[in-house]
């Protein structure tokens, strides 16, 4: 028994060598541990920084973009990244969207700039808003059309286009006094206003080409790309408020009318000639109208006076609108519209504008093959703010009037015998539909409608 007891004193106790390699393991982590608890991005940070940055170049936009919300550190690694990296998919040579690209082209350059935009937001996130400004005007400096030879053809350049694509993914969420720095500061980097101030001191279509750049920058950063009525009504109020009304309706009709000729504004057309159907019809009104229609409901800067005076003085520019396209306009815009306007004109004593525009009205909808729903209420809402029973009735008389001379004008002095048989036409059944709806109007208690 001693001699065991001896023997088994001195024996070496057996052990596993997988045991004795995972305490050494353990050691060595717990060491690996503590060392990566000082570096903020961990296992990254012990990699050197052009392998982090040949790493980074394999991601995509949308990669690179969510890293900048893993972590400060990681963050600044990607804007470092971005800064000092002219290749890979952050990469943009402002030069290929210039030219002339196809629907599809001009598709994958929005998004990729939509993308872009996503990123510089994320990556931007802590900064003060002049900085980000900083940063966006030096990208519109450098897709700017005037500072590279590849822009031949404005018309058909979308480089404002992805730079509007690019503004509107930042600016996402920002109140409106930090969107009314950024409009200040894009426009006074742009010198827009200055071009402005050089159209508006000159006639229209002096400055052809100056009209269209206006019209091209409003339109394409800031204006197209709106996605609700709120959106695009304060980026509108924005571009016109710092403007009497007479400019503002100038304008206007500069940013969205459809009266161009050979890439340019037809000034003149709106006073020579009309639409001969409701597609031309919607092409020459339809954007201007529902801009109006915008503004006019925002209650908070628009009143209803400011837009009927705007549509006043557009009409007049550079001469007065035939009487047709001024209903055109009016029928476009919808009854709410066109009824204000049509009441202001009754308070102010405008008798024989309202009586030419009644029968306007009833002429393009049986053209535009309308029907005549919108007059009656417009008949009814004039007629009630006429207090004397005896104008009422002498406005009646007055459009029954206006319908006659225009029918005998038509038979008499008509270029051809077609246009003749066709107006007469056209003047006589609006006549018709008009009597129709007043004898409708008159009569409706007794005929139960």
């Amino acid at each position: 028994m001693d001699l065991i007891k001896g023997a088994m004193s001195v024996k070496i106790p057996r052990r596993s060598s997988r045991l004795h390699r995972r305490d050494t393991l353990q050691r060595d982590r717990s060491g690996l541990e503590t060392l990566l608890s000082k570096y903020s991005l961990g296992y990254f940070d012990l990699l050197p920084v052009e392998l982090r940055f040949n790493i980074m170049s394999f991601l995509g936009i949308e990669e690179l973009s969510m890293m900048t919300i893993c972590s400060k550190a990681m963050r600044n690694l990607v804007e470092v990244y971005r800064l000092t990296r002219c290749s890979g998919p952050h990469y943009l040579s402002h030069t290929d969207v210039h030219g002339h690209l196809s629907v599809e082209q001009q598709s994958a350059a929005l998004t990729k700039y939509y993308r872009i935009g996503l990123l510089m937001k994320r990556s931007t996130c802590l900064f003060a808003t002049k900085d980000r400004l900083k940063i966006i005007n030096d990208f519109l400096t450098r897709i700017s059309c005037c500072n590279t030879k590849s822009c031949i053809d404005q018309s058909e350049c979308v480089a404002l286009l992805c730079f509007g694509k690019f503004l509107h993914t930042i600016i996402a969420g920002w109140d409106d006094t930090e969107c009314l720095r950024t409009f200040d500061a894009i426009c006074q980097h742009a010198f827009i206003q200055k071009q402005i101030e050089r159209v508006m001191a000159s006639k229209p279509g002096t400055y052809a080409d100056l009209e269209m750049s206006v019209r091209y920058f409003f339109r394409r950063v800031f204006l197209d790309l709106c996605t609700t009525v709120n959106d695009k009504a304060f980026w509108l109020s924005r571009i016109l408020k710092p403007w009497p009304i007479v400019f503002q309706a100038r304008l206007l009709f500069i940013i969205y009318t459809g009266n161009l000729s050979a890439g340019k504004i037809h000034w003149q057309e709106m006073s020579e000639s009309s639409p001969v159907n409701a597609h031309q019809s919607l092409q020459l009104y339809g954007h201007l109208s529902s801009a109006l229609q915008v503004l006019h409901q925002r209650i908070s800067e628009w009143c209803s006076d400011e837009i009927i005076c705007i549509i006043d003085e557009m009409t007049s520019l550079p001469e007065e609108w035939l009487v047709e396209n001024v209903s055109g306009l009016l029928l476009s815009c919808g009854e709410s519209i066109a009824t204000k306007m049509l009441v202001s004109k009754v308070i102010n004593g405008r008798y024989s504008e309202i009586t030419a525009i009644i029968a306007s009205l009833c002429l393009v909808c049986v053209k535009h093959n309308h029907g005549l729903n919108l007059i009656t209420p417009m008949m009814e809402c004039m007629l009630k703010v006429i207090d004397n029973a005896r104008d009422r009735y002498l406005l009646l008389c007055r459009i029954s009037n206006t319908f006659r001379e225009l029918i005998i004008d038509t038979h008499e002095f008509a270029e051809s015998e077609d246009a003749n048989e066709t107006e007469f036409y056209y003047y006589l059944s609006a006549f018709t539909e008009f009597s129709k709806e007043m004898s409708t109007l008159a009569f409706k208690d007794i005929l139960g409608i």
